[in-house]
């Protein structure tokens, strides 16, 4: 090649990568009444058709540095053209919003310098526009959209939802609305049914969605006939973004100090396997035993008896551990892409991908932790409550858990199909030491020491599919299929509990013995438990929309759903024994796995297993729910919507166990897949709402004020738990939970009301009232006979109604710069149960719970008809304060969170009433943003936070209550202050 040539070719290429480069334009239409992506839309540049909007109201295309006027054409339905200028500039990717509306009023033309808004993913919903939507639902609900949640400074889904009027918070991670608790609680994960690290609960765990990860977060208090039927307080949608409009790189690094646990020399723990930081167990506490061994007894004097004993681990006591801060990990990358069309140049095939990888390991130290039992004294006379067992010390929980996600959607045409893959893994290892004292029959002080480790998995695909449908586009079809897979594994937990004696010498110096003694409670106990469940869900939504009487818009929906799940459970329990040696012993728990000490037919004395699966506790069950409905969305007026429709739910359960004795007794309860539910459900719903609108003028902004009225039917399913005749047995708090098999679903009334009101640009005012009438509500009640076990039992008919009221106000000036927001809500609640109603079973014989408490009644105490209803707490208040400074990109958030006194186990007999005390929680957040602020993006790249947790120092307490006693302590648990510290980097 020549010089000449060579020139030639630099000079080409220098054209080709400056003047004639391309940049990458993307935006987004939406309706600017109510938020809604406009689909359909021409956009035009300079005149020129370059692409159409699609269904999620977003267009893309490429055009070389310069400045353009964007024109945005959508006259079918009556909207007014809208235009925009931009600069391209180089090097930059654009991306924004365009809202357009059916004003009649002269558009004017705007000029927009468009340099890469800071956005990673589909430009976020505002406020406003999530208020714009909560207006238009034709149901009452509250929204938390991805802005509002980052604004909010929040760390995952739990935190988001606090903030959500009604809703509180358990243990940061179960959130309940309207104090109904988790039974009345729905959780869905896009759309669709997906069960939490504890299948036993209708919510799942709501910490194992982290900020990045979430879209929408959206939460429905009211029924309609396309929402699942099995909720009441609440349903909460959590939505994952699919479509990011650019391409983002975000990491995060975190570390956490916990007032009790951190560096606390304290802490105890034990060795575990070398995959307990990922999660999992390596097999090291796994059963090597076959669960139907039999074990000989000693006296046979067979090998088999020592190898058995031999197989498990000799690991029983707790040790010192280093308890080293708390971590939060986190990494997401998305993108999108398009691929032109040659056939239609107005539109592109476009992929989109999100990746979400986030971690956390947390340490716990629960300081004077205290598990106790109180009885009624015999005598009726005396009111104080007497010390029938308390056990007080030490528990620690260590907790790893990591999620991940991955989304890949594609559109093209009128269609998108998406792939939503997600995992989540916990690991939970626990220890305890605990003083435990009898006072009654085995007057006895026993010391115990617990460990048990719990891995948890979920892990869940939704394929899903949207289309239009038809030349009008007056048809729309959604479809989904979700298999999900998840697994509980409690592998070898361990318990000891040895009696102790003092014994005092000579000079009046007291020591201690210790003796394994059964007669006391003194044992070796060992038991590994395998829950998996799986279930897969699939579903079809069709939407038809018309116009109604001058000329409004009304939709007709229909669907069918159909969800199966499959569980299985089993446990294995093992008890050691001493054989040929003396009772008194080490107060060691290894020692009795120690090589020496175990049983040999050759030493014919020491520790030999005793054991294997017990019938009872091994059990399968499935569930089928079938289900169709059809609704209509109809307009009365511009300002008045009705929306009617009913749903019609199938649900069977079948079950298959036995007890223990079934083998040797013939009236023992056996199950082999019979069926010990089936239900049959067509629940109506009706939404009517109201609107005023209200434009801006000179003195006011614009104003929106929505009158809401509803009455549905709904429904509450016993878990697979619940309806089974199993036993769980907790070895640490030293108390079993029973099944029932007779359970019936409990059929629910809703009558809402609410009225809000919309001003400013993010400021509303609401308030609601609620009634609602259980049928065969669920509770747990404590048994008479051994008041360390506890069963659900349906409880007759129960009412609760209550209000709410909701604010949310900019304090001072509202500036670009400077914005300070506070709000909150309350919710009171009255709730009772007519105790006519509520049978129960004492000694053989059937009794109202009415009867039963006069029984037992104290002198002076007079039994009333009504008692609350268990888990329901009487008031709820959430309150939080936001300030943001954008000269100093600076953002501090705080919020409060507190529920009342609630029914936690209901007492029967000489049993008392045990409630859960308020849990004062008080957070607070601040971050800011570092660094320069690189070309093409609006924000920094880096930013940091400092997070303060439980700063009033709370406990979880649930007390023992009678009348004209002394409360008395059921369990207590402190787990102090957390202090953390994050770094995050984002590249946009």
């Amino acid at each position: 090649m020549n010089t000449q040539h060579f020139k030639l070719v630099l000079i080409f290429l220098f054209i080709s990568f400056t003047g004639l480069s391309q940049e990458i334009v993307r935006g987004e239409l939406k309706d600017k009444s109510n938020g809604e992506p406009v689909f359909g839309a021409i956009v035009k540049v300079d005149g020129t058709g370059k692409a159409k909007t699609d269904f999620d109201g977003v267009f893309s295309f490429k055009l070389a540095p310069g400045t353009y006027t964007l024109t945005f054409t959508k006259q079918d339905e009556g909207y007014v053209d809208e235009e925009r200028q931009i600069e391209v500039i180089a090097g930059q990717q654009l991306s924004f919003t365009v809202e357009i509306g059916k004003d009649k009023a002269v558009q004017q033309i705007s000029e927009v310098k468009i340099v890469g808004k800071a956005s990673t993913d589909t430009p976020p919903v505002s406020v406003k526009a999530s208020d714009d939507r909560r207006m238009d639902e034709v149901a009452a609900s509250d929204e938390m959209p991805k802005e509002t949640i980052k604004n909010s400074g929040v760390n995952n889904a739990a935190d988001a939802v606090s903030m959500v009027p009604a809703a509180s918070v358990e243990d940061g991670k179960n959130v309940y609305i309207r104090g109904l608790g988790d039974r009345y609680t729905k959780t869905i994960l896009n759309g669709m049914d997906i069960p939490g690290l504890d299948p036993d609960r209708n919510s799942v765990q709501m910490d194992i969605f982290p900020a990045v990860l979430i879209d929408n977060i959206t939460v429905y208090k009211t029924f309609t006939p396309n929402l699942t039927a099995d909720f009441t307080g609440g349903l909460i949608n959590i939505s994952t973004r699919d479509f990011p409009l650019r391409k983002t790189i975000y990491g995060k690094a975190g570390l956490g100090y916990n007032t009790n646990a951190t560096f606390n020399s304290e802490y105890i723990s034990y060795q575990g396997g070398s995959l307990d930081f990922l999660g999992f167990d390596d097999g090291t506490r796994e059963l090597v035993l076959n669960p139907q061994t039999s074990i000989p007894h000693p006296s046979q004097g067979e090998a088999a008896t020592e190898v058995a004993t031999r197989s498990f681990s000799d690991i029983m006591a707790t040790q010192k551990a280093n308890a080293f801060m708390n971590q939060n990990y986190a990494f997401a990358i998305g993108n999108q892409k398009d691929f032109p069309r040659k056939k239609d140049s107005l539109q592109s095939i476009k992929y989109g991908y999100n990746f979400v990888l986030n971690y956390r390991s947390t340490n716990t130290l629960y300081k004077d932790v205290e598990y106790n039992e109180f009885l009624r004294d015999t005598d009726s006379t005396v009111t104080e409550l007497f010390r029938d067992r308390t056990s007080r010390g030490e528990q620690t929980q260590h907790d790893v858990l990591w999620t991940s996600l991955l989304g890949n959607s594609i559109k093209f045409g009128k269609s998108k199909v998406s792939l939503v893959l997600f995992h989540t893994q916990n690991g939970s290892t626990s220890a305890a030491n605990l003083v435990e004292r009898n006072y009654d029959s085995n007057q006895a002080v026993l010391v115990k020491q617990g460990l048990q480790y719990t891995q948890r998995s979920v892990s869940n695909a939704n394929l899903s599919g949207t289309h239009i449908l038809g030349e009008e586009n007056k048809w729309k079809m959604k479809w989904n299929l979700s298999p999900t897979y998840s697994r509980i594994s409690d592998p070898d937990i361990r318990s000891t509990a040895l009696e102790r004696e003092p014994v005092v010498d000579g000079n009046g110096d007291t020591s201690y013995i210790y003796k394994w003694d059964e007669s006391v409670g003194a044992e070796i106990r060992r038991i590994f438990r395998s829950l998996t469940e799986y279930n897969v869900s699939a579903k079809m939504d069709f939407d038809y929309t018309f116009m109604q009487w001058d000329s409004l818009k009304s939709t007709v929906k229909f669907g069918v759903l159909n969800t199966y799940k499959n569980r299985s459970f089993d446990v294995s329990e093992y008890v050691f024994r001493l054989y040929g040696m003396s009772n008194v012993v080490p107060n060691d728990p290894d020692w009795f796995f120690q090589p020496e000490n175990i049983w040999t037919p050759e030493t014919g004395q020491g520790t030999y297993a005793t054991g294997q699966q017990e019938q009872a506790n091994i059990y399968q069950a499935n569930q089928n729910t079938s289900a169709a409905y059809i609704m209509n969305e109809l307009p009365i007026s511009k300002s008045f919507d009705v929306t009617y429709g009913a749903r019609m739910e199938n649900n069977v359960n079948r079950y298959t166990g036995e007890s223990n004795n079934a083998a040797f007794d013939s009236t023992a309860p056996r199950y082999n897949n019979e069926v010990v539910l089936d239900e049959l459900n067509i629940l109506p719903s009706v939404n009517m709402v109201y609107k005023i609108r209200k434009k801006a003028d000179s003195t006011h902004a614009e104003r929106s004020t929505n009158f809401r009225g509803a009455y549905t039917q709904t429904l509450a399913r016993p878990s697979f738990r619940e309806i089974s005749i199993s036993q769980i047995y907790d070895p640490i708090q030293g108390r079993r939970y029973l099944g029932n098999i007779n359970l019936k679903q409990t059929l629910i009334h809703n009558a809402d009301v609410r009225w809000e009101h919309f001003f400013g640009r993010t400021e509303l005012i609401s308030a609601s009232a609620f009634y609602k009438k259980f049928i065969n509500p669920i509770e747990v009640v404590a048994n008479v006979a051994a008041p360390n076990e506890f069963m659900p039992v349906n409880a007759g008919e129960a009412d609760v109604y209550g209000a709410e009221f909701e604010i949310r106000k900019v304090v001072g000036p509202d500036t670009k710069t400077f914005r300070l927001t506070v709000g909150g809500n309350f919710t009171y609640v009255v709730s009772r149960i007519d105790m006519n109603k509520v049978t129960t079973e004492v000694g053989g014989k059937v009794f109202t719970e009415k009867q039963v408490r006069e029984a037992n009644a104290r002198e002076g105490e007079v039994i009333g008809d009504y008692r609350p209803m268990y888990g329901q707490a009487p008031y709820i208040i959430n309150g939080f304060l936001n300030y943001r400074n954008e000269e100093l990109r600076l953002m501090i958030n705080m919020n409060y969170n507190v529920q009342g006194k609630k029914l936690a186990v209901i007492g029967v007999g000489s049993l008392p009433d045990v409630y859960e005390q308020p849990f004062h929680n008080l957070n607070l957040k601040i971050s800011k943003d570092l660094g320069k602020i690189h070309e093409g993006e609006s924000e920094p790249r880096w930013n940091v936070s400092l997070r303060a947790s439980n700063i009033l120092d709370n406990a979880r307490r649930r007390y023992y209550e009678a009348y004209q006693a002394e409360s008395q302590i059921f369990d207590y648990l402190h787990q102090g202050r957390t202090f953390s510290g994050s770094v995050s980097y984002t590249i946009r």
